[in-house]
């Protein structure tokens, strides 16, 4: 009689895992090619990138037509390539969209690049901080022009809560009109005009640490007339501001 076969589990089968053949010649090739497109597609975005700064540097309301610009360099970059003489013909819509991306965040960089210092200044002088101190020939008292956390407006604030300086029109009195004055540039000049524009500007003297003042006499000024004032800032690239206060400092006889 035969004997039964004894049912088991199967023998396993020996599995050997065996890589894919690795073409490195094709994988350099690839490798090259990807970078020489990625390359030339960072240099075209500069050049287009840098006549784009060119255009907005001739006036602010060119930036439409720089922006333009920026769009031609993407509808012509594949006429581009060719003559570059990049290799396009296994480019699937990833590849140009990844390409077009490098373009046009490189293209945005350097017009803002263009667009700010030291390539160009579009940006005005910054008027702030002005303070008026009172001499009155015995001590020396401020009232600063800020922003109030009542109104929310900006009032003349007296630098020392216990002393409220107040002008007299009389020759006792020395007023210095101090403020800071910033750019991010040079700045060309500072000036005053005390009383209103009409009555000239002069000079302001700087006081270091980009602070500027002008000194009056309270007999210069008329206790009819409150101390009004109008600064005005320009810088090197001709950007200028015209800072005065909203309220104006009474005088006293």
């Amino acid at each position: 009689m035969a004997k039964k076969r004894k049912k088991g589990k199967p023998e396993p089968e020996d599995y050997e895992f065996r890589p894919p053949d690795f073409d490195e010649k094709e994988f350099l090739k690839k490798e090259l090619r990807d970078t020489r497109t990625a390359l030339t597609t960072i240099i075209y975005a500069v050049c287009f990138g840098i006549v784009a700064g060119l255009i907005s540097m001739m006036g602010a309301n060119l930036a439409p037509v720089a922006f333009m610009v920026g769009i031609a360099g993407i509808v012509t970059l594949k006429y581009f390539y060719p003559i570059a003489r990049v290799d396009t013909s296994e480019f699937k819509k990833r590849n140009w969209a990844g390409n077009i991306g490098t373009y046009f965040f490189t293209f945005l960089a350097i017009w803002v690049l263009m667009l700010n210092m030291p390539f160009s200044d579009h940006a005005a002088p910054s008027v702030d901080k002005v303070i008026v101190w009172v001499n009155d020939g015995t001590s020396v008292y401020g009232k600063e022009y800020k922003i109030s956390e009542v109104s929310g407006t900006y009032q003349w604030a007296a630098l020392n809560a216990t002393h409220d300086p107040v002008i007299h029109a009389n020759s006792s009195y020395r007023i210095n009109i101090t403020a800071k004055v910033t750019d991010n540039g040079q700045l060309r000049s500072v000036e005053i005009a005390v009383g209103s524009v009409a009555s000239g500007y002069q000079a302001m003297t700087s006081e270091g640490k980009q602070r500027y003042g002008y000194q009056v006499t309270g007999d210069t000024l008329s206790a009819s007339d409150d101390l009004m004032f109008f600064i005005s800032a320009r810088d090197a690239a001709g950007n200028s501001v015209l800072f005065n206060p909203a309220s104006a400092l009474p005088v006293e006889p």
